[in-house]
């Protein structure tokens, strides 16, 4: 249990273990030290007569030590008022170099959006045009393909025709032979019955009639086959023409054709060059990633420079906290008086 007061001792020997622990000896500080024994008042009441008798003692070396003090605050004052103008021209100098290099990479950094903004239209458009001959490339392909089985159909039609032909050739030789053998045997025939006896001459010219008529029919089919003829020759020469027509159209395919490799080697090109706008914009993004990055180190130099430059600002605030030091060494009973 707390007693009920406390003496100058007690206060004065809680008080030096305090200071010899480096602890402040407030009221608190003492009281707590005391076990919380004790009133305020009491214990402000010993600490200003503690003090009181300590400072008598202090008093001669105080001044001695104030004017060094004084001193050295001055020329610690002078010296960092001198830094702090150095290091505000170097920041100065630093900064204006700093915004000068940030300037040129920004225009840098410009270029680059401009070059990388022209390379994308430029591939923009060649890959336009490469959809484009890939579109026209599909369309002669169609159109190679449907032109090939044409020229096929085209071609087995001439066969065809070329067999009917053969065939209408093989017939009209086997009707000129037939009458060739028909008009030796008549002519024979004729020539016998002109030696035969008189008597035979009607029974001859009935026969004559008979083979006349005979002639006659052969003769028809001669001409009917000879019309089949003209008729097959027109149809010839009519596939011939075709078979001309088509072999323009051939030509024209291969032409064509020709003109779809040459495509088929522009889109070629066309595709290296968009490799190689692709390898340009992939640099173009490169440089500006080093140029976004090369900013941020120097925003970070700036933020350092400008941070060393508060720091060298805080020296000029050294005076007051030499005085607050001032006063805490020497004029603390004071200070603690005030807060109590």
């Amino acid at each position: 249990m707390a007693r009920a007061g406390v003496y100058f001792s007690d206060v004065k020997r809680a008080r030096d273990g305090l200071v010899a622990e480096g602890r402040h000896p407030s009221i608190d500080a003492v009281r707590a030290a005391l076990g919380n024994t004790g009133s305020k008042t009491t214990i402000h009441k010993y600490l200003r007569e503690i003090e009181a008798g300590e400072g008598a003692r202090k008093a001669g070396v105080s001044d001695a030590i104030g004017a060094l003090v004084t001193q050295l605050a001055d020329q610690l004052q002078a010296e960092s008022a001198i830094e702090v103008e150095a290091i505000r021209a170097r920041m100065a100098e630093q900064h204006e170099a700093h915004e000068q290099a940030q300037a040129g990479l920004e225009a840098q950094l410009a270029d680059a959006r401009q070059t990388l903004e022209a390379v994308s239209r430029q591939l923009a458009r060649t890959e336009h045009d490469l959809a484009g001959l890939k579109e026209q490339l599909g369309v002669e392909q169609i159109a190679r393909h449907t032109a090939q089985q044409h020229n096929r159909d085209l071609g087995e039609r001439l066969a065809d025709a070329q067999q009917h032909q053969a065939s209408l050739e093989e017939k009209h030789r086997h009707a000129r032979d037939a009458l060739e053998h028909y008009r030796s045997a008549s002519k024979e025939q004729r020539e016998q019955e002109v030696r035969r006896h008189e008597q035979q001459v009607q029974a001859l010219q009935a026969e004559l009639r008979q083979a006349q008529l005979g002639v006659s029919a052969k003769q028809e089919e001669l001409t009917h086959l000879n019309k089949e003829a003209a008729a097959l020759a027109t149809e010839l020469g009519t596939s011939k023409q075709s078979l001309h027509l088509e072999r323009e159209t051939g030509r024209s395919l291969a032409r064509k054709v020709e003109q779809l490799q040459a495509g088929e080697t522009r889109a070629a090109v066309l595709e290296a060059e968009l490799a190689e706008s692709r390898s340009r914009v992939s640099a173009a993004e490169q440089a500006s990633a080093r140029a976004a990055e090369l900013c941020l180190e120097l925003r970070q130099q700036k933020a350092v420079l400008e941070a060393r430059l508060a720091g060298a600002q805080d020296a000029a605030a050294l005076e007051e906290r030499l005085a607050k030091l001032d006063k805490a060494v020497f004029g603390a009973g004071e200070g603690r008086e005030a807060g109590e």
